[in-house]
C-alpha cells in the first residue's frame, strides 16, 4: 500500500519535563520485578518508551505520580502479553481470576509474575477512597473479561462482528482504568454525579474509542501477520469484504467522526457549570491529552510498527476551526 492517510487530531502536543527521569526509573522498576528477563526484553522495553506515553497523557503530573502511572502501564502490557501467551480460554480465565483475587485481597503480595501488579495496586489504593477503588477494580475487571472473550475467539478462529468488536475494544484497550488514574495524577476524586453529566460522559467514551481505534490503525499489520482477528481494520475487511486499503479508510473515517464528537461535547462542557470545577476540568483536559499523546507516542515508540496506510503524526484541522489547545 502506497497511499498515506492522515487522521484528525487537532490537539496541541504536551510532554512532561519528567519524561526522561521516569523512563530511567521505569527500567529499574521493570528489572526489579523480573519483567525483562526474556531474551531481547530490555532492548524492546527501551524502544517502547512507556514513560513517554504517560508523560504525554498526564503532562502536568509530578514525577512520583508519573512513576505510578508508568508502573501501571508496564504492568498492564506485561499482563496483556501473558494473557495472550496463555492460549486457551481456560488458562486465560485462571489468570484473570488470579488478578481479580489479588485486587480483592487489597494488594497482598503474591509470588511470581503478579508481584508488579500487587505493588502498584498497593501504592495506588493508599492515595484514593473506597468509591474510586471500587470503580477502578470494576474497570480492571472489564478489561480482563474482554481478554477472555478474545481468547475464546482465537481458540475458535472466530473473526468478531464489527459491532461486537467495537463494544469489546473499549474494554480490551483498558482505557477506563487509565482514565480513572487521571484523578490521582491531579490529587482529586470526582463525585458520582460528574459521570452522569452527558457531555462529560461523551468526552470520556469518545476519547477512549479514539485511542483504541488509533491503536488498531497503527497495529493492524502486526495483528494480521499473527493471524489475530482483533483489530477494527481486519474486522471491517472481513465483515464487509473490503480490500484492506478501503477498510483502513473506513476506520480512519470512524476515528475522525469520534474526534468531531469529542470536540462538540467539549465545547458544550466548557460552556456548562462543571467547567468551573477545577477537579472536573483537570480530568476533562487529560482526555484530550490522551488522544494526542497516544498519537505522538505511537509514532516514537517501538511497540507498534505503523502501517504504510496511516501516518498519524500528520494532523489535519477541520475547515475554519483552529487547533484545540
Amino acid at each position: 500500500m502506497q497511499s498515506t492517510l492522515a487522521v484528525l487530531c487537532p490537539f496541541a502536543p504536551r510532554l512532561s519535563p519528567h519524561a526522561d527521569l521516569v523512563q530511567r526509573w521505569s527500567l529499574h522498576w521493570a528489572t526489579r520485578h523480573g519483567l525483562l528477563d526474556r531474551a531481547g526484553a530490555r532492548a524492546a522495553f527501551a524502544r517502547a518508551r512507556f514513560a513517554n506515553l504517560m508523560a504525554r497523557t498526564y503532562p502536568d503530573a509530578a514525577p512520583a505520580d508519573l512513576q505510578l502511572a508508568t508502573a501501571w502501564l508496564i504492568s498492564v502490557f506485561a499482563l496483556d502479553d501473558r494473557l495472550e501467551r496463555a492460549g486457551d480460554p481456560a488458562a486465560t480465565r485462571r489468570l484473570v481470576d488470579e488478578v481479580m483475587q489479588l485486587l480483592d485481597d487489597d494488594g497482598e503480595d503474591p509470588k511470581g509474575h503478579l508481584r508488579a501488579v500487587a505493588e502498584v495496586w498497593r501504592r495506588t489504593r493508599q492515595r484514593v477512597g473506597p468509591a474510586w477503588r471500587e470503580r477502578f477494580v470494576a474497570h480492571v475487571g472489564d478489561y480482563l473479561e474482554a481478554t477472555v472473550w478474545e481468547a475464546g475467539n482465537r481458540a475458535a478462529n472466530r473473526p468478531p462482528p464489527v459491532a461486537e468488536y467495537r463494544t469489546m475494544r473499549f474494554r480490551t484497550a483498558a482505557i477506563d482504568m487509565f482514565f480513572d488514574l487521571i484523578e490521582p495524577m491531579h490529587g482529586v476524586e470526582l463525585s458520582p454525579g460528574v459521570f452522569e453529566d452527558a457531555d462529560f460522559a461523551v468526552m470520556r467514551r469518545s476519547a477512549g474509542m479514539i485511542t483504541a481505534i488509533f491503536n488498531d490503525l497503527v497495529s493492524w499489520p502486526k495483528e494480521e501477520a499473527a493471524g489475530d482477528h482483533h483489530n477494527i481494520v481486519l474486522a471491517l475487511r472481513h465483515e464487509r469484504r473490503l480490500p484492506v486499503e478501503a477498510a483502513v479508510r473506513v476506520a480512519v473515517a470512524e476515528h475522525d467522526a469520534l474526534v468531531e464528537e469529542f470536540i462538540a461535547a467539549r465545547e458544550r462542557f466548557q460552556a456548562g457549570p462543571l467547567a468551573g470545577d477545577f477537579a472536573v476540568a483537570a480530568v476533562a483536559g487529560d482526555f484530550a491529552h490522551w488522544i494526542r499523546g497516544n498519537v505522538d507516542w505511537s509514532m516514537e515508540s517501538g511497540r507498534y510498527t505503523p502501517s504504510e496506510s496511516t501516518t498519524p503524526a500528520e494532523t489535519r484541522v477541520p475547515a475554519q476551526r483552529r487547533p484545540v489547545e
